[in-house]
């Protein structure tokens, strides 16, 4: 697929836009008053994999907790302020790689043009978010609410240009799937900034993941939008995960290796279920990173086809299952020793 080329724009050291990878960032959700656990969780999301970290910053306190966790996590870190442009100034004094102010609650000019000027001295990136929920009214249908969200975008953008500040990113969030689309779609369409993509407001687990999968990859598939954050009501390493699933599946980035699996059937003679849950438990803790497509297949209907098209995979039969490589039979080995087998064969190659 072809990305849309915008501005490249810093946050920190990490470059977005301009055609490099789509970017994952993620959001502390531990209250800044409990500091073990925010660094902690800081520490998670990196491993996890998350490459900028954004910290609600409402008070001054929680502008100078940035030195703590920058001592035990080497990312960028991201100040979300609203309501209060005077945390924003703080904010940059303190550190923050990039601040992400709000149209919809911090809009004098002339307090936009401060926090705008201060970045620029500092040499920081801003973001301007607008989600659909500072309207504080229902619309009609998604398309109006799209374009009231980039409305209120292109105004802000003519003050911090007014001061010669070009260091933006943008996003444009609604809670349901097609504003979201849409609102991007139309802002890509006038404007080079790189977009920060996410559907805010998800909901619990099963929703959000829905939601965000079909927002964010119809948009990246189109070419649109430099850096995600997967918004769920839930813990914030699922987030992490589910971004880089969505970006692998689409072919964006590889993070590691991909199991493909059947959705398992009445001719399904083994519990593919639990096998697939070891397996993949038991692969997480190899550590291994080459970007791999590995089958786990239940009968012998579909599954012989999918795991020799995979780069490795099994097919199994009642007791026993078949070892694929590339295409080719390797050996037959008996149930409970596929997972053994195939982890044999991805970290050290089959001989």
């Amino acid at each position: 697929m072809n990305r849309a080329k915008t501005r490249v724009v810093r946050i920190g050291k990490l470059k977005l836009g301009g055609g490099n990878p789509v970017r994952i960032k993620a959001m502390l959700k531990t209250p800044t008053r409990e500091v073990k656990k925010l660094i902690k969780e800081a520490c998670q999301l990196k491993q996890e994999g998350a490459e900028a970290i954004r910290l609600a910053v409402r008070e001054e306190k929680d502008a100078r907790i940035l030195s703590l966790l920058k001592k035990e996590v080497d990312l960028p870190f991201v100040a979300d302020v609203h309501f209060h442009y005077q945390c924003a100034l703080l904010a940059i004094e303190q550190g923050f790689d990039a601040i992400r102010l709000n149209p919809l609650n911090i809009y004098k000019k002339n307090q936009v043009k401060e926090v705008a000027r201060k970045a620029k001295a500092y040499g920081i990136s801003m973001r301007v978010g607008v989600n659909s929920g500072g309207f504080k009214r229902k619309f009609n249908n998604p398309l109006a609410q799209a374009k009231a969200m980039v409305s209120a975008c292109a105004g802000y953008l003519k003050v911090l240009e007014a001061v010669e500040f070009f260091d933006i990113m943008v996003s444009l969030k609604g809670s349901d799937v097609m504003s979201t689309i849409w609102a991007n779609r139309l802002f890509a369409q006038k404007f080079n900034y790189p977009l920060h993509l996410g559907v805010t407001a998800s909901g619990p687990f099963l929703e959000g993941t829905v939601k965000s999968s079909i927002g964010l990859g119809s948009l990246l598939q189109e070419g649109i939008g430099d850096i995600i954050r997967v918004s769920l009501t839930a813990a914030s390493f699922w987030e992490i995960r589910l971004a880089k699933e969505i970006l692998q599946a689409l072919g964006l980035r590889a993070f590691g290796p991909q199991i493909i699996s059947c959705p398992t059937c009445s001719r399904c003679e083994v519990n593919l279920i639990d096998i697939v849950d070891k397996f993949k438990k038991e692969l997480q803790n190899s550590n291994v990173k080459q970007p791999l497509t590995i089958a786990l297949m239940g009968c012998v209907v579909n599954g012989p086809g999918e795991a020799s098209q995979a780069d490795i995979g099994a097919a199994f039969g009642k007791t026993r299952a078949a070892i694929f490589k590339d295409g080719k039979i390797l050996k037959q080995t008996s149930q409970n020793k596929v997972i053994e087998e195939l982890l044999k064969g991805v970290k050290h190659g089959f001989k």
